[in-house]
């Protein structure tokens, strides 16, 4: 395969997309960005169907290579640019163990949280069976709380120890944990799960709450904030209503 660099067709009001560029930023992968403006139907588009039929972004280019599907992506840009190969794991069974979650967010989160965003591109917000919607989305929450009862992190393995000196405050704790545990499970689920608490907070889930904010403190979630913010300023358009505002304080200490 040529090793040009690598083309991200894109429109990071998507969640999957927008997990793609925190693993972009986060291993500093010099990427071309083409912006694909989705509500706009540049997707349809016959230039873009030529390359990609199912019509989505991510869409990756890379030499002779098309991915279409974000966590593919990521696993690919894991094996190409993470010299580490912590974040995609070498170990077969940590690499499942990652691969597992991949297809949770794809196949449960995501397609909870597309349903939902969906609904309200459809039918606007006052029609919604809001209350509906959220007992699906919270069940994923507590899926998710339950992934956390063992790890820091949703793939990671538990630690014990932290060797090489104190610790000196408790988000230094959790940032040191990033740094040997993170994954591209994690890096898949927080810009769903971000897309998600725009609407549903996470106060009944406290594992999964620290998880959250331990994962905005890595410089690559500005990866994830633009097109967050892009996306509740355009659904909010689009179904005339606002999402609710809530900061919520969060303990980073060890349970």
């Amino acid at each position: 395969m040529s090793q040009s660099k690598p083309i991200l067709y894109y429109d990071d009001r998507s969640p999957p997309v927008r997990s793609c560029l925190m693993l972009i930023k986060l291993l500093d992968i010099d990427v071309e960005l083409r912006f694909v403006d989705l509500f706009k139907g540049q997707q349809f588009q016959k230039d873009f169907l030529a390359l990609n039929p199912q019509h989505s972004v991510p869409t990756l280019v890379h030499g002779d290579l098309v991915l279409t599907d974000s966590h593919v992506i990521l696993i690919h840009l894991a094996e190409k640019f993470d010299e580490d190969g912590s974040l995609w794991p070498k170990e077969y069974v940590q690499r499942m163990k990652v691969l597992n979650l991949l297809l949770f967010e794809c196949s449960f989160l995501f397609r909870r949280d597309s349903d939902f965003m969906s609904a309200i591109v459809r039918q606007g917000f006052v029609h919604v069976d809001v209350a509906h919607h959220e007992r699906k989305l919270t069940e994923a929450y507590g899926i998710m709380e339950r992934y956390l009862e063992k790890s820091n992190y949703m793939a990671g393995e538990q630690v014990r120890e932290l060797r090489g000196g104190a610790v000196q405050s408790s988000l230094e704790f959790h940032l040191l944990l990033l740094r040997f545990q993170l994954t591209l499970a994690d890096l898949s689920l927080v810009t769903t799960l971000s897309t998600v608490n725009l609407m549903f907070p996470l106060t009944r889930f406290p594992r999964l709450q620290r998880w959250f904010t331990a994962m905005q403190q890595l410089d690559a979630y500005e990866g994830n904030c633009t097109g967050l913010e892009k996306l509740r300023q355009t659904m909010e358009a689009i179904g005339n209503f606002q999402f609710p505002s809530f900061s919520p304080s969060v303990d980073l200490s060890e349970p």
